[in-house]
């Protein structure tokens, strides 16, 4: 194993490429990894794009971090992948320097360790700093308990006050208390969030304010009588909570499927627990997206399903073709319908045998052709064909096809977009010399995903393939 990474970093040196280089940096040691570096640093113009992009690993945007760049840091701060090592350091740095843009970029980066962030928090004086914190879910109940308690007596504590509330990492007591001394917009953030106190919640209740109503009527903590009296609201958006809420009554839903806001009968439609009455009622609604989610609804029985495949609304009769419970008999109608939307949602349907879709096959809509080539059930002999179709969507409809077979899929390793090269790299019916093939590619996005399909399935890969060059391109299928 270790011969097979000593190899893959002697192929990248010798490649002289550094995005190949970023590849397999985290393999290298000593004057391997030194060259490596010297490949990605080269010019700085390199540095920034590597501490840019979203994919540099982990390990290279370490390397970045010591070369001592503030534009470098700049990307470092905003880049998914930066460690919490590497945030720390820089975070240092910052301080020094009272660098502030770059301390606001730590507060609210996901992988800032809780040390740091408590740090900012105590700390830090600037107000963007301590709002993108109040904003980060890594904040843990600790540091934004002391973010807000250092904030008590500050005009910024509303705005910060605000966003803890709407933060999924604030814990029940600071929610508590500050529901206390917050308006109704923070309020009703609170009430919402999913830590949020029974108590709170019961209290909430009795209000009448239409925020704190709106967003309870959506709550399965909320009491039968209070989902009631919500139902009579003469606020839509408060009764399509409760349309929407699973803890409605089935006697609430016989009343609000009678609603006068179609917004409500549509919540309505989506429900899994319809009786029969509530169905044969939205069959024959006016609006048509109460029709379409009917339609989409897995409990919709079969007669409404025929019913709606004869739908004058095409949006209707697609989302009969969606729904995973639509017969065959459904299916080969729509197959043939006029509008193409509704033939792709046939195209795209897993139930859809193999006949249909070599007659979907035939089809000249772009969508159409996306959907059969995407389906697990569609001959190979069919997708061979679709392979050579000049839209990209249909050929990636078959890269992404997993019954797809590799003497299938082989054309497309030479297909001109670059981003199905890079899927294809990642595709498990190719060979492993398929992928490595791949790995002088012109663009180098291919090239670092071939060096990093390497890193990662270093075990598999023979390394007389990497280290006998030669041997490869004798193999070449």
């Amino acid at each position: 194993m270790q011969d097979s990474a000593d190899a893959l970093v002697k192929l990248a040196i010798k490649a002289g490429d550094p995005y190949v280089a970023a590849a397999v940096h985290e393999l290298a040691t000593g004057a391997s990894k030194r060259r490596l570096e010297a490949q990605m640093m080269g010019t700085r113009r390199t540095a920034l794009s590597l501490a840019r992009w979203e994919h540099t690993p982990a390990s290279v945007l370490a390397a970045l971090s010591g070369i001592g760049d503030d534009a470098v840091d700049l990307r470092l701060d905003k880049n998914p992948n930066t460690a919490a090592g590497v945030l720390s350091n820089l975070y240092v740095d910052a301080s020094n320097k009272k660098n502030l843009d770059l301390t606001k970029l730590i507060a609210q980066h996901r992988n800032s360790e809780a040390g740091i962030l408590k740090a900012i928090a105590l700390h830090a004086e600037d107000a963007e700093s301590l709002l993108a914190l109040s904003k980060n879910p890594s904040a843990n109940a600790e540091v934004l308990t002391c973010l807000s308690a250092r904030l008590a007596e500050d005009e910024l504590s509303v705005a910060v006050n605000k966003n803890i509330a709407q933060n999924i990492s604030a814990p029940a007591d600071l929610l508590e208390r500050i529901y206390r001394q917050s308006d109704l917009h923070t309020q009703a953030a609170i009430i919402g969030h999913v830590n949020c106190p029974d108590a709170l919640i019961a209290e909430a209740m009795d209000s009448e304010d239409l925020l704190v109503m709106r967003t309870l009527a959506r709550d399965k903590r909320v009491t039968v009588d209070t989902l009631g009296r919500y139902a009579r609201s003469d606020d839509a958006g408060v009764r399509c909570g409760v349309a929407a809420n699973a803890a409605t009554p089935v006697s609430l839903i016989s009343d609000l499927i009678n609603d006068r806001s179609e917004l409500v009968r549509r919540e309505i439609a989506s429900r899994d627990d319809l009786l029969p009455v509530h169905i044969v009622k939205l069959l024959v609604d006016t609006d048509v997206w109460v029709r379409q989610r009917l339609a989409r609804n897995e409990i919709a029985p079969l007669p409404v399903l025929k019913a709606f495949a004869a739908d004058a609304q095409a949006d209707v009769r697609r989302a009969v073709a969606r729904n995973a419970q639509c017969p065959l008999e459904l299916l080969e109608s729509l197959a043939t319908d006029s509008n193409a939307w509704v033939r792709a949602a046939v195209a795209y349907q897993h139930h859809s045998p193999p006949e249909l879709l070599v007659a979907l096959a035939e089809d000249e809509d772009v969508d159409v052709l996306s959907g059969v080539a995407n389906n697990p059930n569609t001959p190979q002999r069919i997708l061979e064909k679709l392979v050579a179709s000049g839209e990209a969507d249909v050929r990636r409809g078959v890269i992404l096809n997993k019954a797809a077979t590799r003497h299938t899929l082989l054309p497309l390793l030479e297909d001109p977009y670059y981003l199905h090269r890079i899927l294809m790299v990642a595709n498990p019916s190719m060979h492993e010399l398929d992928k490595w093939n791949l790995r002088e590619d012109p663009d180098y996005q291919v090239r670092f995903s071939v060096y990093r399909w390497a890193v990662k399935n270093i075990a598999p890969i023979n390394a007389r393939y990497i280290v006998g060059n030669e041997v490869i391109r004798r193999r070449r299928v």
